[in-house]
């Protein structure tokens, strides 16, 4: 896993590096230009747009290195007004490196193609409030541009929509916010001048990055195994039968050694509430069952709820305080109800309880206006998409209210939350914004929880493979159904 950190404690380790190091801010500006001359292809024109600040200063430094290899073109916003742009600015300037004004912008633009690049330098990790109409419609411009975009450290005001973004010294928190999806593209860290490792040194980062080498993959390694071996997992069925053998299958496919399905007593005994499971085509390695299985080693439940179910809470307290080491994933209609708070306090009365939460963005603004103590402006829907340090407050406010319990906070990036740690999967694509993969998360998640897996190691793993499974079936599919995941899984 990768390091991430807010762009204030970034700044902290920009900082102490130069302190302790020795390492000046000149060749801090010279190293990350360097890195950004990897990205671009031989014969291609490079048009730079500079602000007055040090992100400016990079895209100086990075045309006097390009300079000799590539047709390079400056626009300046504004005069430098930093030391180093400004000394970065003169080399260009005595180099004769093309440096135009505004005024030049639409002219340097029209002449480009899509081989050519625009290099976004104008604000970075210190731009803070609105951007002025004038600034705004030259993003515009340029991101009507056919070229391609690259940005520098951030894309500015995350307005500008880059293809691909390279970060200094470290990955930054700000660049996972569901906004900052749309116009990141790929994201690299660039080194300044020391290693990464001991750039990063000294300061407990804000979060951590989970790669596809993350996984703890279910593989059968024991060639004496039996299924007994590989738990037993019990889905209870909501008022939407479908969700409950959505995640039942997916469990299923995902090395759980039994699966299955559990009439809801709530739901059951209201005639006409519900399609009975018997109208449903089931794989007939699923059972069916009105209650708890006698092995049950994990239950999920809320998927296909569109309401609260006490009949469940009181069956999975009941399971929970009898049990050794008991698991659960709860998700929808289950984490909604102020029931639910009464839920989570009696399952986490347990010390060796393991219990995901799968939360959308909506579902868990609903959560935390149920708990106490936990701020307002933390509990709104759009503060959890945009602000990525709210997910991190609230993830870790969740895990100490409930502490055997670990939050899959579901959206653009989804943050996992466990043990006052937080963890972020980039890896999902847009095709996955389709009803019924959440519920397919859930049963990846209850398969590995009911196989033994931590509740840490369950979120990370189950999240990520559901994730890349989705690239696999493609980013911008717009026929994505749960089944296709399901079938993915068991290739």
């Amino acid at each position: 896993m990768q390091k991430i950190y807010s762009c204030f404690h970034a700044a902290e380790l920009e900082k102490s590096a130069k302190e302790k190091y020795a390492v000046p801010d000149f060749l801090m500006m010279e190293n990350a230009a360097r890195a950004m001359t990897q990205v671009f292809l031989p014969s291609a024109r490079v048009l730079i747009i500079c602000g007055k600040g040090n992100n400016g200063g990079d895209g100086y430094a990075l045309a006097r290195l390009l300079q000799g290899k590539f047709d390079v073109q400056i626009v300046s916003l504004e005069e430098p007004s930093s030391m180093e742009a400004k000394v970065q600015c003169e080399m260009c300037k005595r180099l004769g490196i093309e440096i135009f004004d505004i005024t030049k912008l639409e002219e340097a633009c029209s002449t480009l193609t899509s081989n050519d690049y625009i290099v976004d330098c104008v604000y970075g990790t210190g731009f803070h409030g609105q951007l002025s109409d004038e600034i705004k419609k030259i993003i515009e411009i340029l991101n009507d541009n056919c070229a391609k975009k690259i940005a520098c450290d951030i894309p500015s005001a995350l307005e500008f929509v880059a293809d691909t973004t390279i970060t200094m010294g470290t990955h930054k928190l700000e660049l996972y916010s569901d906004k900052a999806k749309e116009v990141c593209g790929n994201i690299s860290v660039a080194e300044l001048g020391i290693s990464k490792d001991i750039f990063e040194s000294g300061l407990e980062p804000d979060a951590f990055l989970v790669e596809a080498s993350d996984r703890e993959l279910p593989l059968r390694k024991n060639r004496s195994a039996h299924k007994g071996k590989y738990g037993h997992t019990a889905v209870f069925c909501g008022d939407k039968c479908g969700a409950a053998i959505l995640s039942a299958t997916a469990s299923m496919n995902f090395g759980s050694g039994l699966t299955s399905l559990i009439e809801n007593p709530d739901f059951f005994a209201t005639e006409g509430h519900r399609i009975p499971l018997s109208q449903f085509k089931i794989s007939p390695s699923l059972m069916i069952s009105d209650s708890i299985p006698k092995k049950t080693t994990c239950i999920a439940a809320g998927s296909g709820f569109s309401n609260f179910s006490k009949a469940v809470a009181d069956n999975l307290i009941k399971w929970f305080e009898k049990s050794e080491s008991p698991a659960a994933v709860l998700d929808a209609g289950m984490l909604t109800s102020p029931g639910s708070l009464d839920l989570l306090k009696q399952l986490n009365k347990n010390q060796n309880a393991r219990i995901v939460l799968t939360p959308h963005l909506s579902e868990l603004s609903q959560l935390l206006q149920l708990c106490p103590d936990i701020p307002e402006e933390l509990c709104s829907i759009s503060t959890l998409a945009e602000k990525p340090e709210s997910k991190i407050a609230t993830g870790k406010l969740l895990n100490k209210l409930f502490p055997q319990t670990t939050v899959i906070m579901k959206s653009a990036n989804t943050f996992i939350a466990s043990g006052g740690e937080v963890f972020i999967v980039t890896d999902g694509a847009q095709s996955l914004a389709k009803g019924g993969s959440g519920d397919v998360l859930a049963g990846l998640t209850a398969a590995l929880l009911a196989q033994g897996y931590s509740a840490k190691s369950a979120a990370i793993t189950a999240t990520e493979h559901h994730a890349l499974l989705s690239q696999q079936l493609g980013s911008t599919s717009y026929d994505l159904i749960p089944e296709k995941l399901l079938y993915k899984i068991s290739q």
